[in-house]
């Protein structure tokens, strides 16, 4: 052979080496833009009936759960018929609630026939029928004048004047009220309501004109006024001994560029108290989650479990603090396989099946004490984690690692260690979510006021945040809770039991009251 010919096999051959290069990117490139259209135009559930499963599933697979991948594939002995009766579970329906409330203000209409009413006396009444309406009234203000008559005592040589004094009130000299602020802030937090929104809705219904920009520092007052509580809840957090945390980007406004930059709000759930604590930073790294959980060289600093996704910051600062056990969350690992199903059906629906067979198990023993769970996760769970694990090495080792399928089992096996923690912990939960429920209602939010304003700022929307889903998490209304407890700290002394002005406590007073009443 001439070196001519040597040159042209070589050409031939990396020209090969580039095209099936470039064809392996393309393909990789075309998995990404499938998946965002799924992203933009499909369904946003994750939810796979187990019959879909099944189907994507060999009919030897579909009758016993992943025997083709040899023993390890095999359910325990002691669930397996267990977690085949349960894949369709019954559910119980919940009984329907009343549309309108039995102690909805009531007015009665009566309307008499005209013939009857021409001659009553020819007629008896046998019985009636009745029909409901639900009518309304647009929200009502109302302008409260506080007369202070002012007096001077007969018969004095120099008299004395007496004037009672003014109540306590939110703001000095402002026609701001408890029940103003909570309306506004119950707007703005709840309602997703901006400002300017609630300006124009003011001045178009009511007449009343209130500027934006005064209602921006009425939210300071009140975030002010919440503070305290705010800080109460985030020393209750860091003395739990399991937190679940999560961080969502929101935009600020920078003072001086005429542009948004991206901040975070962070999340920290107490599940044991069931409450919810935000934070407002303007990065994502490791020294934000020393501003709530505390730092090493801090007596209060937190201690126990932190469940998180796999975010950097939440291993470097559980790594430069002691007495820190992380854990993961199943939903992150479960949601990469759903959406690179396409890529490899069968191995990624066995793997889905597994994971919803975990699920099953949570569903079941939720309501069970926690060591209940504990017993019953190492039982039944476990044997499934480590046909998981068999899985999912199968699929790394199958797939190449910029693929979809092959990021998702990269991810899950540097997870693992943190997967698998909530095995021996029968208080730690399967996933993140009850805290990642919290995100939803920022993101509605930004939809309509798009940034939160200055980083200087972003402290008052975490503060007023914390108490409005802390309502909403009791199923309270956060109006009512917020007006209550503005009237009460306007009473409030440093030497005061702040506890009992916190959600929590407000529904307990509550239920309570109404005990006693009835």
């Amino acid at each position: 052979m001439t070196r001519t010919e040597e040159d042209k096999d070589r050409i031939i051959a990396s020209q090969r080496e580039l095209i099936e290069s470039q064809r392996e990117q393309i393909a990789l490139l075309e998995k990404k833009v499938d998946h965002l259209i799924r992203i933009i135009y499909g369904s946003k559930s994750e939810k796979l009936d187990p019959a879909q499963l099944e189907l994507l599933l060999d009919p030897d697979a579909a009758k016993k759960p992943c025997a083709a991948d040899g023993e390890e594939d095999a359910p325990a002995a002691d669930n397996t018929e267990e977690l085949k009766s349960e894949l369709k579970p019954v559910r119980e329906r919940k009984p329907r609630e009343p549309r309108l409330p039995a102690n909805l203000p009531t007015v009665e209409e009566v309307i008499i026939p005209d013939e009857v009413r021409a001659n009553p006396g020819d007629y008896r009444r046998i019985g009636q029928r009745t029909s409901e309406r639900l009518d309304v009234e647009p929200g009502r203000y109302t302008r409260r004048l506080i007369i202070r008559p002012t007096y001077v005592k007969k018969n004095e040589a120099i008299p004395s004047i007496h004037t009672a004094p003014l109540p306590p009130t939110v703001l000095e000299g402002s026609i701001l009220t408890p029940s103003l602020l909570a309306h506004i802030v119950t707007g703005k937090y709840c309602d997703h309501l901006p400002l300017y929104r609630q300006e124009q809705i003011m001045s178009r219904r009511h007449g009343i004109n209130i500027p934006r920009n005064t209602m921006s520092h009425w939210m300071e007052v009140g975030a002010d006024l919440l503070q305290p509580l705010w800080k109460l809840l985030v020393s209750d957090l860091r003395k739990s001994s399991y937190v679940k945390a999560d961080e969502t980007p929101i935009d600020y406004l920078s003072p001086g560029h005429g542009s948004t930059r991206k901040g975070y709000l962070w999340l920290y759930q107490n599940p044991a108290h069931n409450t919810i604590v935000y934070d407002w930073q303007t990065g994502r790294d490791s020294s934000c989650l020393a501003a709530i959980l505390g730092n090493a060289d801090e007596k209060d600093t937190f201690r126990g479990i932190l469940q998180s996704d796999g975010h950097g910051a939440y291993n470097k600062w559980s790594g430069d603090n002691e007495g820190i056990t992380q854990s993961g969350c199943w939903t992150h690992a479960r949601r990469k396989f759903y959406d690179n199903l396409e890529e490899d059906p069968l191995l990624a629906a066995k793997i889905l099946r597994l994971i919803q067979q975990l699920y099953r198990i949570e569903e079941k023993y939720k309501d069970s004490a926690p060591e209940v769970r504990k017993y019953y996760r190492r039982r039944q769970s476990r044997p499934i984690t480590k046909r998981l694990h068999h899985l999912i090495t199968k699929v790394k080792n199958k797939h190449l690692p910029k693929s979809g399928l092959g990021g998702a089992a990269a991810y899950a096996l540097n997870q693992w260690s943190k997967l698998i923690v909530y095995l021996h912990h029968g208080e730690v939960h399967i996933d993140n979510n009850s805290v990642e429920r919290g995100v939803r209602p920022t993101k509605i939010g930004i939809k309509n006021w798009l940034f939160i304003g200055g980083e200087e700022t972003g402290w008052r929307s975490a503060v007023l945040y914390t108490m409005v889903e802390n309502c909403r998490i009791l199923g309270k209304d956060p109006y009512a809770y917020l007006k209550w407890v503005f009237e009460k700290l306007l009473t409030t002394t440093n030497k005061d039991d702040l506890h009992k002005l916190l959600p929590a406590a407000w529904v307990r007073t509550a239920t309570q009251e109404n005990a006693a009443a009835a």
